[in-house]
């Protein structure tokens, strides 16, 4: 990105989008978090995949009533534009999660993982995530995963 980047406004909303991602999911605030998905989002963490909104919803509610800790840290984002609406980009994110009163311990990733996204942008000019495939590349062998939802037929 060099400062006479035309797209710098987008690049920043993008950003900001991933930054949401991650304090949303993590402070369980599901209708904010779920608000920066496009209603036929496709997301995909290992052999879990959620296609449209009402899947999402179902998962990430669930998650949220749990007693599952989590914090994201998100680093390296490389956008590139499509056209006007539509972006790609890769990024690495470091979670860290557990269960059970704070603080935590031991601090240790529970997973590194390469995100590989899709973004639209909506007729109103707002960024949202369209595409999420999460990799993993490290994942510690002493932190659970969450539970796969049934009703989404994805099995562990």
């Amino acid at each position: 990105m060099t400062v006479t980047d035309s797209r710098i406004e987008d690049r920043l909303a993008i950003a900001a989008l991933n930054d949401d991602f991650g304090y949303h999911l993590d402070h369980g605030n599901v209708d904010e978090f779920l608000a920066l998905f496009t209603d036929d989002v496709l997301y995909s963490n290992v052999a879990r995949t959620l296609s449209g909104k009402a899947e999402m919803e179902e998962f990430f509610r669930n998650r949220a009533a749990g007693n599952r800790v989590s914090r994201h840290v998100f680093s390296g984002l490389r956008i590139e534009f499509a056209d006007q609406n539509l972006a790609r980009a890769g990024s690495v994110g470091v979670t860290f999660a557990g269960s059970g009163s704070l603080p935590i311990r031991p601090a240790e990733p529970f997973v590194v993982a390469d995100l590989n996204d899709v973004y639209r942008r909506l007729p109103d000019g707002k960024w949202q995530f369209c595409e999420r495939h999460i990799t993993p590349i490290f994942m510690s062998e002493s932190i659970p995963p969450l539970p796969f939802s049934a009703a989404s037929g994805n099995k562990p």
